[in-house]
């Protein structure tokens, strides 16, 4: 045996058993191709599967919610046969279409260009050694993890914005930047049902619901509130649960203080102890008084009823210019602030420098527009095909058709919709699937509809960090690149997946147990919301 191979099978046995685990995940999922090439592979596996399953008739007929829950009636879920000559020359004349018009690419990139602005001004150095530098590492963990949590106000915007910034800020401060880019991907996805304050999912999820109750004549009090004290208690929860993760389960390939961590990607730049030079402070300064302007004018605009970023009926949510310019609210923030203490700081020598900035803010993020040029085809065909249509809805009709009682029933619908979750990720597309099968089933035993509703929530977001389907794989897969550490090979759906599945993991744990108690003791979920009717 070699010295080299001793080391490695020293070091290999110091491991825990988690570890050898995880690192045979990591392995065999880095062990797939390329995710352009898988995706392409996926896509074509897809098309085969629509040819073979509605030639062979496959069907599932169940209860379902048409027009936005308005209407409740049985439907056959059929597949859609892609292989034909009409579909496949669409496929080819839309593809330009259907790759630009991809959220995450159009996301992505405006969000990128701005955080480069901002890294390679020095203002994010400047900002973390005068905010966060005292902070120690655990704190640093809790912050990040809670703002991630809490992201899904900014819905997939968090997705993109988060973990490159997290990732840039713990470099800066020596950190790891794959446990910020981790935390907030986790926190951002698999906590999509925590927060606290009420979002968009809130008051779409029970927009459905009071239709279908109202349909069926149960009397149960129904509103976007009720769930708010289970979703507010989650974001608590989750962001402790992810802290512990990251210092227990995940200590070894998450370490804080990696000593192959890239702490240069993306223009990050590493910051010591030492105090800020009065050109940084005057910057930051500067960069300051503009935050606090830009944010006075933001909330003028928004706060009053009749501010112009309301929506026509004066309201912010689910839907408004607010919400709907919010990447590019954050994109002339990042993007100004940045030129502003540039200029101040001399960060900034010249606004010719600007669009340099900006270009290597691209060109670093360029193999995650590689890999979107498949993976929207990938997502295309698969929309278009209805097999996962088809799976949730066979997923809750087995649940119902499987009788069990009410607790496990309701930990059942959990599982199933972790499951379902892997191939059908929009949560109001199932959530149309399955509140008519099971609002009615479990208002026949006395439980509530908030409880039926934030069952689902909960199984609809555990899985969203390693869906195979999620968008924003993409996205996560480059951010992991440009920080890649020293040494490390081919950055793949398995790394994603070996650093996500702990969390997922621990998160299910926590909120089934959370939901447990919940039940156990008849709490409230939200105002006027309690467990049975």
């Amino acid at each position: 045996m070699s010295k080299n191979v001793a080391v490695a099978a020293a070091r290999d046995e110091k491991k825990s058993r988690v570890d050898r685990i995880l690192d045979s995940i990591e392995r065999a999922g880095n062990a797939l191709p390329h995710p352009f090439i898988l995706f392409m592979i996926l896509s074509g596996i897809i098309l085969v599967l629509s040819l073979v399953m509605s030639r062979a008739g496959v069907s599932v007929t169940a209860l379902s919610a048409t027009n936005g829950g308005s209407e409740t009636a049985e439907t056959v879920f059929t597949i859609q046969n892609l292989v034909t000559k009409d579909y496949l020359l669409n496929l080819v004349i839309n593809f330009p279409q259907t790759f630009i018009s991809f959220g995450p690419l159009k996301t992505a990139l405006v969000v990128i260009i701005s955080i480069a602005v901002a890294e390679r001004s020095g203002l994010l150095s400047a900002f973390v050694r005068r905010v966060l530098l005292g902070a120690s590492p655990t704190w640093m963990m809790l912050i990040i993890a809670f703002i991630a949590v809490n992201g899904n106000l900014l819905a997939d915007v968090a997705v993109v914005v988060l973990p490159p910034l997290s990732g840039a800020i713990f470099a800066a401060m020596g950190f790891n930047p794959w446990l910020g880019i981790t935390l907030s991907y986790i926190g951002a996805t698999a906590a999509n049902s925590a927060s606290i304050v009420i979002t968009s999912t809130d008051i779409n999820l029970a927009a459905v619901t009071q239709q279908i109750t109202g349909n069926l004549g149960i009397n149960a009090p129904v509103n976007p509130l009720m769930n708010w004290y289970f979703i507010m208690a989650s974001t608590f929860v989750i962001t402790i649960t992810m802290v512990v993760v990251s210092k227990t389960i995940m200590k070894n390939k998450l370490p804080l203080r990696d000593p192959n961590a890239n702490l240069t990607g993306g223009g990050s730049t590493l910051i010591s102890d030492s105090q800020l030079t009065p050109a940084e402070l005057k910057g930051l300064r500067a960069a300051g008084i503009f935050s606090l302007v830009y944010f006075a004018l933001l909330a003028v605009m928004t706060i009053p009823s009749g501010g112009i970023l309301r929506s026509s009926e004066g309201t912010i949510l689910p839907a408004s210019p607010f919400l709907n310019g919010l990447v590019m609210i954050i994109t002339l923030y990042f993007i100004f602030a940045g030129i502003i203490y540039g200029k101040v700081s001399g960060g900034l020598k010249s606004l010719q420098d600007l669009p340099d900035m900006m270009a290597k803010g691209i060109t670093d993020v360029s193999g995650f527009i590689v890999i979107i040029l498949s993976a929207s085809i990938m997502i295309q065909v698969f929309s278009d095909s209805h097999i996962g249509d088809m799976i949730g809805a066979a997923g809750g009709q087995f649940l119902k058709d499987f009788n069990i009682g009410p607790t496990a029933a309701l930990v059942g619908l959990i599982l199933i919709t972790m499951f379902s979750n892997l191939f059908v990720i929009s949560g109001l597309t199932k959530w149309l699937l399955f509140a008519p099968v099971f609002i009615p089933l479990f208002a026949s035993i006395g439980v509530s509809p908030a409880v039926i509703q934030m069952t689902y929530r909960i199984g609809d977001a555990i899985t969203n960090s390693i869906c195979p389907m999620n968008a924003m794989l993409g996205a996560i897969i480059g951010y992991y690149t440009l920080w890649k550490p020293k040494g490390y090979g081919k950055v793949g759906l398995g790394t994603i997946m070996v650093l996500a599945l702990p969390y997922t993991m621990a998160i299910a744990v926590v909120l089934i147990l959370q939901f447990l108690v919940w039940m156990l003791f008849g709490l409230p979920l939200g105002p006027g919301a309690g467990a049975f009717m």
